[in-house]
């Protein structure tokens, strides 16, 4: 899981979105009907990163020999996809804060993996 979360990660940076919604500054504040190739693979590699990462979680949760980190585990894969599902629908109605919301889901996340990675080499 983390191997393929990592692929998706570097895959997302590879195939970058379409200008669009004011980004980057002076592009049209529209939508487009229609997306590239290459931002289609992006959402794809990012519903792929912000997927595999909580499922991660979860296998931890049942897979971890400690109770501290069972419950670690399992709190992280519970409010990544919880964010993950509010940072679709922040996306969707153009929230101000969908960065906010998808940052804070990463963050979520990325300290779990930095603090397990961490345990583990300890």
């Amino acid at each position: 899981m983390i191997a393929a979360f990592g692929l998706a990660l570097i895959a997302s940076g590879v195939f970058p979105m379409d200008a669009m919604r004011g980004y980057p500054p002076g592009t049209s504040d529209e939508t487009p009907t229609e997306f590239s190739m290459r931002h289609r693979l992006h959402d794809w590699a990012g519903v792929a990163v912000f997927g595999l990462l909580p499922l991660a979680a979860l296998i931890a949760a049942f897979t971890l020999p400690d109770v501290a980190w069972k419950a670690y585990s399992a709190l992280t894969a519970a409010a990544a996809l919880a964010g993950f599902g509010i940072f679709g629908q922040a996306w969707e109605q153009d929230h101000p804060h969908t960065g906010l919301v998808q940052r804070v889901t990463i963050l979520v996340g990325w300290t779990w993996l930095g603090l397990l990675f961490a345990h583990a080499a300890s």
